[in-house]
């Protein structure tokens, strides 16, 4: 009969970790980051709290992290993705664009939706939250930078704003979209982010015709 591994300490404080921020998931969507608390969560993920503030400063350090995992994660993978893809930067940030408005029609979708109002809400009313929040969006932001540099490489063609402010803009329309589709779905449906970013976006890196 095969003896399980022993895990080592670093291994077993990153399964700990893990397990906090998949209960904090959990609790963050019952009860949002104001209404919840570094004891539920530990219960949650059947912790004491003192394991908690082994791994985590506090419970908003533990909020911007897992946006870091569940949300940076997945846009840098989707990033690297879209650069892989054949055709021109413009086709290649219609296919990024599409795969992200497939990835909120999903129930995924709608839990990323909550969680930016719940780090907008609390950055706004905390400004040492403000600077933990500040990681998340520059993590993005490089992200974003690096592609439409590469895009404007490609192109042979210098970018009208440098780049990095190109990026912000493209946060921007990419979250005021989701906030008001998650409250006026009507009005603002999933289906204009692509055409919206191609409008503003891919007409930018349109390669020029001789």
């Amino acid at each position: 009969m095969a003896t399980q591994k022993r895990l080592t300490r670093k291994e077993k404080q990153a399964e700990t970790r893990a397990g906090l921020l998949d209960a904090a998931e959990r609790v963050f969507l019952r009860r949002g980051l104001q209404g919840s608390s570094v004891e539920e969560i530990a219960a949650e993920a059947g912790f004491t709290q003192g394991a908690f503030y082994s791994n985590f400063e506090s419970k908003d350090e533990l909020f911007v992290e897992l946006l870091h995992a569940r949300v940076y994660d997945r846009y840098a993978r989707l990033a690297e993705q879209s650069q892989e893809q054949p055709g021109s930067p413009r086709e290649q940030l219609r296919w990024g664009i599409e795969q992200m408005r497939e990835m909120y029609e999903q129930e995924d979708g709608n839990w990323l939706f909550r969680l930016w109002l719940e780090l907008l809400t609390q950055a706004a009313r905390d400004k040492e939250f403000r600077k933990l929040a500040a990681t998340f969006w520059s993590g993005n932001r490089a992200l974003l930078t690096a592609g439409s540099k590469a895009a404007f490489d490609e192109i042979g063609r210098e970018p009208p704003l440098p780049t990095k402010h190109i990026a912000s803009a493209m946060i921007a329309l990419d979250v005021g979209l989701a906030v008001q589709h998650l409250v006026d779905p009507d009005e603002v449906p999933l289906e204009l982010y692509v055409p919206l970013f191609d409008l503003l976006f891919g007409e930018l890196v349109e390669v020029e015709r001789d």
